[in-house]
């Protein structure tokens, strides 16, 4: 049994409101207290918990502070106000605990709890629902149980499928930046790891062959094409490097940087398409990958991903000794090249972003 007074809850929040969800479920029978008639901020969590399918009394306390007139409006008001999820029979006026009264001769009196109204109807409850309440009360929280267990799962899940796109990410970004692509276009289809594709979907109890691998996976990378997604990668992984570093970087080192990008973006789609039974849901693959596009370009993210970046891309190629040779810097094919130019060609010696320095012809 559960006893409650609703204005503790009030001031609670998430928190607060999440206990009373708890203590409910472990509860036989709930009783719900309150001293007046019920405000917003009380009814919808008697509400909710009323919902939950346990047995719910509301009961009406100190009464003792009102007129009989006053008291029965309030008891009546209460008895509307619930009456779609507890039935007016389960409206109880009490007692518990009256004030002292004070007697002309100066004395003081103290009247008895009126609680018989609650305990015969509980008693009442006990005897024609007692076994119904404890079997009711076994499954809600063995409900409960399972939602926590799968909840458990799925974390697990979770993190066991973001450890595999770590891992596919910087893989695919040191291969990328060792041999380049020779135009941007590939590198939605190069950082789209089929196996990848695979073993996300194995982690989810999803047995698939490589063939069904590669079809998801081609699938995924036309759509960060047609979206615009790649050749918003590198935009946005030049300018952050840019801010980091402030020198020149290559072009390979800007492809294999992408391409880690973009294999997060599919990775972290293919997550939420795995942890839906396979289903991308009402807005399609479309939605779900420019969902994750604009989840991974917030600024908190860009910065641990660069930083990252730099340790595990550039540092490996030893920029500050390549950029010196022109030669082994990368054209990337772009529609509009002074669109990302600036990013790639800065000189770490100039601000002025108008001024860019551009390759030699040879380049």
């Amino acid at each position: 049994m559960i006893l409650r007074e609703l204005g503790r809850w009030e001031k609670g929040g998430a928190t607060r409101s999440e206990m009373a969800r708890t203590l409910a479920t472990e509860a036989d029978l709930l009783l719900f207290v309150v001293d007046n008639d019920l405000r917003q901020s009380e009814w919808y969590p008697l509400r909710n918990l009323a919902e939950m399918g346990k047995r719910s009394l509301l009961i009406f306390n100190k009464t003792d502070l009102y007129t009989e007139a006053d008291k029965n409006q309030i008891l009546n008001q209460l008895k509307q106000r619930v009456g779609g999820f507890i039935s007016s029979e389960d409206v109880i006026a009490i007692a518990a605990n009256p004030q002292l009264i004070n007697l002309e001769n100066g004395d003081t009196f103290k009247p008895e709890p009126d609680l018989m109204p609650l305990i015969h109807k509980i008693a009442t409850i006990l005897r024609a629902e007692g076994e119904e309440l404890i079997a009711d009360n076994i499954l809600l929280q063995s409900q409960r149980l399972g939602e926590e267990a799968r909840r458990l799962i799925d974390n697990q899940r979770l993190r066991q499928a973001e450890k595999i796109v770590d891992r596919y990410q910087w893989i695919g970004a040191g291969a990328i930046a060792v041999t380049p692509l020779p135009v941007v276009d590939l590198l939605a289809t190069a950082a789209v790891n089929a196996q990848m594709v695979v073993e996300i979907g194995k982690i989810y109890g999803c047995e698939l062959n490589m063939d069904r691998g590669r079809e998801l996976a081609l699938s995924l990378a036309k759509t960060l094409g047609s979206l615009g997604i790649v050749k918003g990668a590198i935009q946005l992984v030049a300018t952050a490097l840019h801010f980091h570093i402030g020198t020149i970087v290559v072009g390979k080192a800007i492809q294999g940087i992408t391409a880690a990008y973009l294999t997060r973006i599919a990775g972290r789609s293919f997550i939420e398409y795995f942890r839906q039974n396979q289903d991308w849901g009402d807005g399609g693959i479309t939605e779900v990958v420019a969902r994750q596009f604009q989840l991974n370009r917030r600024d908190e993210f860009v910065r641990g991903f660069i930083q990252d970046a730099i340790a595990r891309v550039i540092e490996p190629l030893n920029l500050h000794q390549s950029s010196a040779e022109s030669d082994d810097e990368l054209e990337l094919e772009l529609d509009k090249p002074s669109d990302i130019a600036p990013y790639l060609y800065q000189d770490s010696s100039q601000n002025d972003w108008e001024n860019p320095r551009h390759p030699p012809d040879n380049w």
